[in-house]
């Protein structure tokens, strides 16, 4: 028979989501040996509550944050964009228009430009249109990525500048791009969810950085010389770009 210190320690034990709201989030716990308190974070990308505490703070006391705080993560949800699933008959942002996710017979991935906007249709399994739809997006953003970069990269002239390496397109949770000491360019396929002017200003940003590894008002200089509405264009990405990674399956 179980004594009490073990009944307690099982209602202590963290469970495996919490409800807030009126949704069930997954639980990710990190101890961290650095911190000194608890933190709470819904995570837009994975849909999980992330809780970072210190290594020695008691179960039973980050659950007591839990309750006290259900109020304040209930309004962080509330103000979270609602996912869009890749699924048949979905509409997404895509370049400045909206996209129709179909289905196509056999395997072939086919993009069709319509009066009412374009249309992504993929095949295969029915299991896999979410995937078949996210490497379409992908490869999309690859090459218009680096048709802009290149293009950047040109009107780079007569700036002192490494030269360009690579150019990667991924998945990334943290940024939206990124210069290596090298020369390598990684940027988020997610920009293609958005309007043309806020991919080259990106690309115009990691171009920048070529130049200046810096963010000194001498490389503001060189994105505004890329790209010259750069301001507006960071503040929409500032403003909308959780929506984007609100857009697919968590991950």
């Amino acid at each position: 028979m179980a004594g009490p210190l073990s009944l307690f320690r099982r209602r202590a034990a963290l469970p495996d989501t919490w409800r807030i709201g009126a949704a069930d989030w997954p639980v990710v716990l990190t101890r961290r040996a650095g911190t000194r308190r608890v933190t709470l974070r819904l995570c837009p990308l994975t849909d999980c509550l992330r809780i970072s505490a210190p290594a020695r703070t008691a179960l039973a006391d980050i659950r007591d944050i839990l309750d006290r705080h259900a109020d304040a993560l209930a309004a962080q949800s509330a103000k979270l964009p609602p996912r869009l699933d890749f699924r048949e008959g979905a509409r997404l942002p895509f370049r400045g228009r909206t996209l129709l996710l179909a289905r196509a017979e056999g395997v072939r991935t086919v993009w069709r430009d319509t009066e009412t906007g374009p249309v992504l249709a993929v095949g295969g399994r029915p299991e896999h249109f979410a995937r078949r739809v996210r490497d379409a997006l992908l490869k999309a953003a690859e090459a218009e990525l680096k048709a802009e970069t290149a293009a950047a990269v040109a009107r780079l002239q007569g700036v002192r500048a490494r030269p360009l390496g690579a150019v990667r397109v991924g998945d990334t949770r943290a940024r939206w791009g990124s210069c290596a000491a090298d020369g390598t360019l990684r940027f988020s396929w997610r920009v293609i969810l958005a309007p043309p002017d806020i991919l080259r200003y990106l690309v115009a940003h990691e171009v920048a950085h070529l130049a200046e590894m810096n963010h000194s008002p001498k490389f503001w200089q060189v994105v505004e010389r890329l790209h010259p509405d750069a301001a507006t264009a960071r503040a929409w990405l500032h403003r909308h770009g959780s929506a984007l990674h609100r857009i697919g399956p968590a991950r």
